[in-house]
């Protein structure tokens, strides 16, 4: 029963790490790999030369870009409600457990909206052989997977709602 609750901190803690890591890095595009240029959703960096791109950026950046932030809020959600759940089950009249659950499903789906906004805004932009996906790419739908993961281990933790179902 413990290690149930103690797995789904532990999936929830991970999968906000590695939101978090993509969300602020650099790497969502390689340009070019002889000159080593890359690009994420603040910044853009050419032959070791990094500068912040905040406005003047096609619209799809600042849809991600919220949407990611989004995602971030509710896994912080998730994952502090789950350690509050450690010392009361319930706030108020609200089960910790289920917040945790909602926050993380939540986090899951504003950050598959925030990566397919992504890939549908680069498709277009993509030149065959010249940009490909980095690993803060990759590091955004392992995360996603990882709430999915997180959101069912805490829905079927002993003590929740649905796990008598």
């Amino acid at each position: 029963m413990v290690l149930i609750r103690i797995a789904s901190v532990i999936l929830a803690l991970l999968s906000l790490v590695l939101l978090l890591v993509a969300l602020v890095s650099d790497n969502w595009v390689k340009v070019n790999e002889e000159e080593e240029s890359h690009l994420g959703l603040w910044k853009i960096c050419v032959s070791q030369i990094c500068i912040l791109h905040l406005t003047r950026v096609p619209g799809f950046f600042h849809t991600s870009r919220f949407f990611m932030i989004l995602a971030m809020f509710a896994g912080f959600l998730s994952f502090f409600a789950l350690i509050a759940s450690f010392f009361c089950s319930h706030f108020r009249s609200v089960s910790l457990l289920l917040v945790s659950t909602v926050g993380s499903f939540s986090a899951g789906v504003c950050a598959i909206i925030a990566l397919a906004v992504f890939t549908n805004g680069d498709c277009q932009l993509i030149m065959p052989g010249i940009l490909s996906y980095g690993w803060s790419y990759g590091l955004g739908w392992l995360s996603f997977f990882l709430y999915l993961g997180t959101g069912a281990v805490t829905l079927l933790t002993p003590g929740s709602s649905y796990s008598r179902v």
